[in-house]
C-alpha cells in the first residue's frame, strides 16, 4: 500500500520541481534584463547629450551673451538691406536669399554695425535645383563699412558651391593680398554648417562647426577695417543660372570682452593674391 502511495505520488513531485525549475529560470531572466536595462537607458541619453551638443564657437568658446543677434522672426528687419526685394525675405525662422537663371548676385547686408573688432558667427546652408549652368556661389562675409565696390579689404568666412566638398574662408587686403584657408564639409543641398570668424589687433582666427580651422598673426593680413556684415548668393554677370537658394539659421556678433576659453591655436593661412581687387 505504502509502496502504491509512492509511486503515486512522484508525478506530482516531478512537475513541482519542474515547476521551481521555470519559476527559477523566469527570475533570473528578469533579473539579467533588470541588469541590462540601465545600460541601454545610458546609451540612450548618450545620445541625447550628443546631439544636443553645441553647433556654435561662441558657444564652445564661451564668447558670452551676443552684443547683437537676428534669428529672423518673424518678418525681414530693417536692419538689412537688399538689392532684390522680392528675392530675400524670412521663411520660418531663416534669411532666405533665392536666385534665379537670371536673377545674378543677391545680396542682404546689415545696415551699420560696424565693428573693427570681434567675433562673427552665422549657421549657413544652400540648395540647388538643376544642373548644366553656373553654380552660383554660398558667400557669407565681411565688407568695409564705407563705400565697398570690389574684394581688396574683405574678409570672406564661408564660400562654397552647393554639392562640393570644400568651404573656404578669404582674407584680402590692398592691394591684391590674399590669405586662403579651406575645410572639407559635406555642402550637399539642405546640409547645415557654423562658421565663424574672430578679429583682434593681433590676428584672425577662423572657425568652422566650432573648431578653429586658422589663425593667421602676419600684419599684411591685418588691414584694421571697419567691417559689416553681409550675405551673398553670388552669380556670375551675363551668365545662365542654377536657380539656388541660401538660407541663415541665425547670426550673431559677439566683442573680444571675454577670453576665449580654449586655444585658438591653428596653421596660418595659404599667401596669395586677388586678381578681383580694385
Amino acid at each position: 500500500m505504502l509502496r502504491v502511495l509512492t509511486v503515486a505520488c512522484m508525478p506530482p513531485l516531478r512537475h513541482a520541481r519542474s515547476a521551481v525549475a521555470l519559476t527559477i529560470v523566469a527570475l533570473l531572466v528578469g533579473a539579467l534584463t533588470a541588469v541590462e536595462r540601465p545600460s541601454t537607458v545610458s546609451e540612450n541619453q548618450q545620445r541625447l547629450v550628443s546631439s544636443s551638443s553645441p553647433t556654435n564657437a561662441g558657444k564652445v568658446y564661451r564668447w558670452g551673451l551676443a552684443a547683437w543677434k537676428d534669428e529672423f522672426r518673424p518678418r525681414l528687419s530693417r536692419a538689412w538691406a537688399v538689392n532684390h526685394r522680392k528675392l530675400v525675405r524670412n521663411q520660418n525662422g531663416m534669411l532666405t536669399l533665392d536666385g534665379t537663371a537670371r536673377s545674378g548676385t543677391v545680396t542682404a547686408t546689415v545696415k551699420g554695425r560696424a565693428h573693427r573688432y570681434g567675433r562673427w558667427e552665422a549657421r549657413v546652408r544652400g540648395q540647388q535645383w538643376g544642373r548644366g549652368h553656373r553654380p552660383y556661389h554660398v558667400i557669407w562675409e565681411l565688407v568695409p563699412a564705407g563705400d565697398y565696390r570690389c574684394g581688396g579689404r574683405s574678409i570672406v568666412i564661408s564660400d562654397f558651391t552647393v554639392g562640393s566638398g570644400r568651404a573656404n574662408s578669404y582674407i584680402r587686403t590692398a592691394p591684391r593680398r590674399q590669405f586662403v584657408a579651406s575645410k572639407a564639409r559635406n555642402l550637399g543641398n539642405y546640409a547645415w554648417h557654423t562658421y565663424a570668424v574672430e578679429v583682434t589687433k593681433k590676428r584672425i582666427s577662423w572657425f568652422v562647426d566650432t573648431r578653429v580651422v586658422m589663425t593667421e598673426r602676419r600684419d599684411a593680413a591685418l588691414s584694421g577695417t571697419r567691417f559689416k556684415m553681409r550675405f551673398r548668393l553670388a552669380g556670375a554677370k551675363g551668365a545662365r543660372m542654377n536657380p539656388s537658394r541660401m538660407q541663415m539659421d541665425w547670426v550673431r556678433y559677439y566683442t573680444l570682452e571675454r577670453p576665449n576659453a580654449r586655444s585658438v591655436a591653428a596653421p596660418q593661412a595659404r599667401r596669395g593674391s586677388y586678381a578681383g581687387a580694385c
